[in-house]
């Protein structure tokens, strides 16, 4: 019940990035994500860079580097296996064809997109993508941000191509619905140049971000053209995150953000998506199996949402 109360009440900041630790928000960590903080606050931090990361990103609300600085060991070879299961369904013959125009499937959400992973049925326990995503050293690492053992709320990894359509959707400058704080990963399977489509991001426009109360200007609208926004905020200030394959980025997305629009090329990504308990907004899937080669009591906590999520809604058919 309480849990209920405090997550209503912290639901009005929604799409909003808080100026300021308020009392909205410390009911929200210290009372609904009251185990989790003070599982983060009391256990030791095991990896050296954990430190140095995590206080740019709070001071940023993005940080970009190479897997290596923010994966195990085992994590960069969890991210090799899956560059290559996931490139290899890339140059399947029914992504190529949406990519030339040539498909007869005209029923995707997004024009622009094609989701590469699946998970409508469930996400299985032993999926290289969920062990990735619970990569003990990542997940400390948005632990340290957070301020408390993060959830994951989310799985999934698609690859962007050029259309003659105006930006659209998450081409556009929006704010992510999903909580209070949260922190989004995405892993480029590619080389992002300028002409792929690269992931950009306005910095300190995240909660308690010293860009945040500049930014409450536009709160009111779901998407902004670039030309809105750099009224605001000048392209020199943005963070256009251009590198090579296995370029990682780490972002809390209630800063301004948007996918970027190809023109040439592709732009082929995975991506995480962590919360605190208390999400705003339903889990898109389920931990299928019992994953039982979690060892560290953080990924425990990470994938318990998951798991007990509810199976999705069976989709409605389409009249013919």
């Amino acid at each position: 019940m309480i849990d209920r109360v405090i997550t209503d009440l912290a639901s009005q900041y929604k799409r909003r990035s808080l100026t300021r630790r308020n009392l909205v928000y410390y009911l929200w960590r210290f009372a609904g994500n009251g185990v989790r903080t003070c599982r983060a606050v009391t256990a030791p931090i095991v990896y050296r860079e954990t430190r140095a990361i995590a206080e740019t990103l709070s001071n940023r609300g993005i940080v970009v580097g190479p897997s290596s600085g923010f994966l195990t060991e085992q994590g960069i070879r969890l991210l090799d296996e899956a560059t290559r299961q996931l490139l290899e369904v890339s140059r399947r013959d029914d992504v190529q064809a949406i990519i030339n125009g040539t498909a007869t499937d005209t029923s995707r959400q997004k024009d622009f997109l094609i989701h590469l992973a699946s998970f409508e049925e469930g996400l299985p326990a032993d999926h290289v993508l969920l062990k990735l995503a619970l990569d003990p050293k990542l997940l400390e690492i948005v632990s340290r941000y957070l301020g408390l053992w993060p959830c994951l709320h989310s799985v999934g990894a698609w690859l962007n191509y050029p259309t003659n359509d105006p930006a659209a959707l998450s081409q556009l400058w929006h704010r992510d619905p999903e909580d209070l704080r949260l922190v989004k990963v995405f892993i480029y399977l590619s080389d992002v140049g300028e002409q792929s489509g690269p992931f950009t991001y306005i910095p300190e426009t995240h909660p308690f971000g010293r860009a945040a109360v500049v930014a409450r200007k536009y709160e009111k609208k779901k998407r902004l053209p670039d030309e809105q926004m750099q009224r605001l905020f000048p392209p020199e200030s943005w963070r256009v995150c251009t590198g090579p394959a296995h370029t990682m980025i780490l972002a809390d997305t209630i800063g301004y953000h948007r996918g970027g629009k190809p023109t040439e090329g592709h732009r082929t990504l995975i991506t995480f998506t962590y919360t605190s308990a208390l999400s705003f907004v339903d889990r898109p899937m389920r931990i299928v199996g019992e994953p039982t080669w979690i060892a560290a009591p953080i990924q425990e906590y990470a994938a318990r949402a998951l798991r007990a999520a509810r199976p999705p809604a069976p989709k409605k058919k389409k009249k013919s």
